[in-house]
């Protein structure tokens, strides 16, 4: 960082381009620091790297360390003119992340380049967005770098990749923009114990909708989450988990029926992954009207294995 520093204040851009796209340098360990340097230039030497950084995206230099480089370098200096070929070039790059990773903890060219590309007026591919908020939430990434890009995302309200997140986005323009606000009132669910003022929300969202209907139309999908989540080991995505759990606490506001019952216990005891979801679906069951969800209650306590999930049945059945 010092190093590229010290090129920056000389003020000789050649050099500072070879140190930047050449192997050896050492300044890839501090990108993001050296990125917000690049960033900060003023815009005519901005453009004298970008037109070195952008021929280098040339078909000869594919596969080099400099060829590498050099997209993630023009992102960093390319505010207020960005080219197509440029854009597409991140697009690429961030689509290709998208398709090997989970989330993102180490390589923060996800999101120069992603800031680069909003910076150009382009919003990221759905499952670039996914990897983005997965990576804000699971890395430790400063906010300076997180939220100039998440502030500016116009992606879909769950991430794609969880099966019954899927099914919800493929449904929901069928069932138009009132639904759309239900589902971002799920996103929005306390941690906990529901609060009244969410309960008030929720049903204030579903009324006009027909509550049966809404219902039928959750019931399907939570069948689908207690399959698991979209990661290799079944875990959910972290940004839908908690439009999950807003699904879980809004089935005992909603008229009971036997499906009600059904999928909650399968929520409790299916999932591969424990998560704060079992204990959602354990006080929702409690929460069914007229006691409805006591005996399903009853047949986890005798089956269910997990030391805390006993203790929240056994919590739930007290009087």
């Amino acid at each position: 960082m010092e190093y590229v520093q010290g090129l920056v204040d000389e003020g000789d851009p050649a050099a500072l381009s070879r140190a930047l796209l050449l192997p050896g340098s050492g300044w890839w360990d501090d990108g993001l620091g050296v990125m917000a340097v690049l960033r900060g230039l003023p815009e005519d030497r901005r453009l004298g790297l970008a037109r070195s950084f952008a021929g280098h995206l040339t078909p000869e230099w594919i596969g080099t360390d400099a060829g590498k480089r050099a997209p993630v370098l023009l992102a960093a200096v390319s505010r207020g003119f960005a080219q197509r070929s440029w854009c597409d070039a991140w697009e690429a790059l961030l689509r290709d992340k998208a398709d090997r990773l989970w989330s993102c903890g180490t390589e923060d060219d996800l999101w120069t380049c992603a800031h680069a590309l909003l910076d150009a007026g382009r919003q990221p591919h759905d499952e670039v967005v996914g990897l983005l908020r997965r990576s804000a939430l699971e890395g430790s990434w400063p906010r300076e770098c997180v939220e100039p890009v998440l502030g500016r995302l116009r992606g879909p309200v769950l991430n794609p990749g969880d099966r019954w997140a899927d099914r919800v986005l493929a449904e929901l323009p069928v069932l138009g923009g009132p639904w759309h606000a239900l589902v971002e009132h799920a996103l929005r669910a306390p941690a906990g114990r529901p609060a009244r003022s969410w309960d008030r929300r929720a049903l204030a969202l579903t009324d006009p909708l027909g509550p049966g209907r809404v219902r039928d139309a959750v019931i399907p999908w939570l069948d689908l989450a207690a399959e698991g989540g979209g990661r290799d080991d079944g875990a959910y995505d972290p940004y839908n988990l908690p439009a999950l759990m807003g699904l879980v606490r809004l089935l005992p506001l909603l008229p009971p029926c036997p499906g009600s019952v059904r999928v909650l216990g399968t929520l409790v005891e299916r999932p591969p992954l424990r998560t704060s979801l079992t204990g959602a679906a354990v006080r929702a069951l409690a929460r069914l009207p007229h006691d409805l969800g006591r005996p399903e209650l009853h047949r986890l306590s005798s089956r269910v294995g997990h030391k805390l999930t006993r203790r929240q049945i056994h919590e739930a059945l007290e009087p």
